[in-house]
């Protein structure tokens, strides 16, 4: 199967890598830049254990007019710039489903707004990956991946199955919507701080005050999703989030690694998304807070 990818930077590479491994082609429609010069040049290159592995990419074009039709589309670009895959539109074949495993609420509707709820659908993961130079990916540890169609009822079981073939364990959920309320509240609870300490996720779980400031975060989340009617259960989460920082504890998250690259952060889509549902100017304290800092840090960049 031909699988394209919507961007394709540390993330997109890693589980890329995964599919060519598995005998699939990958198609990369990727803006211009650092990363897509490399993409274009070497193709991917993996870095696990002190080892790196290159992986032959069958097209890497900014123009998706040049790309062949494909079954699956994997959209893993920036949360803000979800939009902008628009012209992949006519790449997905008639039955072809789009996926996004990005961050935050928004990209999904925007995904469905783009090609219809019956050709969409959704989900997140923690696989930890992190980019070392453009088109060299580091392996920051393997984690938990949920997918859902956003329609109900629609069959999206082969997309589960290329995941499994490829070596990527995959839970298939009927509504994907909760799975991406938990991933956003560990998202809120995690990338921030670190993005502010510079710390990688192993090193911000050594420390007793930034603990205590996660789970601050987690229930002002598990709130909002409330909220949402959404429900969720702090424990649950809280438990999940601990394991997910020894798994993926060589991790940058990728907010940090905006922070180090210059790039526009995601936080509007992250802790911007739960202050949605505060209902004061005083309510969610700590989000607000972490919320207002990162802020302030994309408006001095211009961003």
């Amino acid at each position: 199967m031909l699988v394209t990818f919507a961007g394709c930077g540390a993330l997109g590479s890693l589980l890329a890598s995964r599919f060519i491994d598995a005998g699939h082609d990958v198609q990369v429609f990727q803006r211009p830049g650092a990363q897509f010069d490399a993409l274009a040049a070497n193709g991917i290159t993996i870095e696990a254990d002190g080892q790196r592995s290159a992986f032959p990419l069958a097209a890497v074009s900014s123009d998706a007019a040049k790309l062949a039709p494909s079954r699956l589309i994997i959209v893993l670009v920036k949360a803000y710039s979800t939009a902008e895959i628009e012209g992949a539109r006519d790449v997905l074949s008639p039955d072809g489903i789009a996926l996004t495993l990005q961050n935050g609420l928004g990209p999904a509707d925007v995904l469905a707004g783009i090609f219809g709820d019956e050709r969409s659908a959704a989900g997140i993961t923690t696989i930890g990956s992190y980019t070392i130079t453009p088109g060299v990916t580091g392996l920051g540890g393997w984690g938990d991946t949920v997918i859902g169609p956003w329609q109900s009822g629609t069959d999206i079981s082969w997309i589960a199955e290329a995941f499994e073939d490829s070596g990527i364990p995959v839970e298939l959920e009927d509504d994907p919507r909760p799975a991406i309320w938990r991933k956003l509240a560990i998202n809120a609870m995690v990338n921030p701080l670190t993005a502010l300490t510079g710390l990688r996720v192993g090193e911000a779980r050594d420390r007793p005050a930034l603990i205590d400031m996660m789970q601050r975060l987690g229930r002002e989340a598990v709130t909002a999703a409330q909220r949402a009617g959404v429900k969720l259960d702090f424990d649950s989460i809280w438990e999940q989030n601990s394991r997910n920082l020894v798994r993926t504890a060589a991790n940058k998250t990728s907010m940090l690694q905006d922070i180090e690259a210059g790039r526009k952060t995601e936080i509007d889509a992250i802790s911007g998304s739960v202050l949605k549902y505060a209902e004061s100017e005083i309510d969610f304290p700590y989000t607000r807070t972490i919320y207002s800092l990162l802020k302030s840090i994309d408006d001095s960049r211009g961003h």
